[in-house]
């Protein structure tokens, strides 16, 4: 074992504030039934409203299967469509009726934690976090 790594290895100290940051949101987004992850791809889709689950996927950096996953419980929830198949077995995703309002709901909420996490950066925070995450991408 080697004393080092827990203090030092970057993917294992992005994690832990990942994991932290990520239940902030969740807890703030519970009672509209969302987690951060749902409520990002609400927010996507009913921004980009992509032609395909592949087009999504390469907007937001994620394996197909992995978004597939995601978008499964959403549907169900009846707050995505996805369209009729058209050219190249492509099926557009939409928000419902019911999705536009949940993310509606969900938005101050969201709000509310994004000034949170904000407010703890401060505006030299902010800029370094941006800076470093866009080197690392």
């Amino acid at each position: 074992m080697h004393d080092d790594v827990t203090g030092r290895c970057t993917a294992g100290r992005l994690l832990r504030a990942a994991r932290r940051i990520t239940r902030e949101y969740d807890d703030a987004l519970r009672p509209v039934g969302l987690t951060v992850t749902q409520f990002g791809l609400l927010n996507a889709v009913g921004r980009y409203e992509p032609d395909s689950i592949s087009e999504l996927a390469d907007l937001l950096a994620l394996d197909r299967t992995t978004l597939s996953r995601n978008l499964k419980p959403l549907e169900k929830a009846g707050l995505i469509f996805r369209g009729e198949e058209s050219e190249g077995r492509r099926r557009r995703l939409l928000l419902t009726t019911l999705g536009v309002r949940r993310l509606e709901e969900a938005y101050p909420l969201w709000q509310e934690v994004q000034d949170r996490t904000e407010a703890r950066l401060g505006e030299e925070g902010r800029n370094h976090l941006k800076a470093g995450l866009n080197a690392l991408r």
